[in-house]
């Protein structure tokens, strides 16, 4: 299978997204993951999807894919709220992979931030009772020494939203170094022609889909040009 993945715009659950789930599951991906950014859509007249809710409607359907976060906001949710509600429900899905983060100035607004610690987020995912028996892979969504560290430390994942490839070819040196699989790298792009062949490297690439393109035209081009 390849280590291509999808990254869902906000608006793919409103028009006929169990015909869309289909057509997924005709490809050969990784992960569909979900975002957690609601409070600022891609295009504000479009509705988007919680991430609970959309994580939920997933795992109810038949699928050849894994699920994920990108990226769950630790400090979006008061800790109760964001370990029952979210972080203990999505463990018990089977190799989901958990994309945390501390929230961005471009595209999440400040207001109502919790003092939420993400390394003692990560914490408690690795000593839940049943995290090894689903096999939950952790990465955090960030660019910062911080986060590199962090992801070295817990040997965890590392998400690079766009950006370089220079950038990814240095993370891949630092997890090599380090003894950890590269395979714990993703790059999400925007790119639906980025194939990452460049690269050489066994790396998760993760397609954000857009609203400003059908999902047709935009799966069209993945299988064109991604998954061959």
């Amino acid at each position: 299978m390849n280590n291509k993945s999808l990254l869902l715009n906000g608006s793919f659950f409103e028009d006929e997204y169990l015909k869309k789930i289909d057509i997924i599951n005709n490809l050969e991906i990784k992960s569909v993951y979900v975002f957690d950014h609601y409070q600022n859509p891609e295009m504000k007249s479009k509705p988007v999807y919680e991430i609970k809710e959309a994580i939920n409607k997933l795992n109810e359907v038949n699928k050849n894919f894994g699920l994920g976060s990108m990226v769950l906001n630790v400090r979006k949710r008061k800790k109760e709220t964001l370990l029952n509600d979210y972080i203990y429900q999505f463990i018990e899905i089977k190799n989901f992979n958990f994309g945390l983060g501390i929230g961005d100035e471009k595209y999440e607004k400040k207001n109502k931030i919790f003092e939420n610690n993400i390394e003692d987020i990560i914490c408690e995912i690795q000593n839940h009772k049943i995290y090894d028996e689903n096999k939950i892979n952790i990465m955090l969504g960030g660019n910062s020494k911080f986060f590199i560290d962090l992801s070295l430390k817990y040997s965890i994942g590392l998400n690079q939203w766009q950006g370089s490839i220079e950038n990814i070819e240095n993370k891949i040196a630092l997890f090599k170094k380090s003894n950890i699989n590269e395979s714990k790298i993703s790059y999400c792009t925007k790119n639906l022609k980025f194939s990452g062949k460049e690269l050489n490297e066994n790396i998760e690439i993760i397609y954000a889909l857009s609203e400003n393109k059908t999902f047709k035209d935009q799966i069209d081009d993945i299988s064109k040009y991604c998954l061959n």
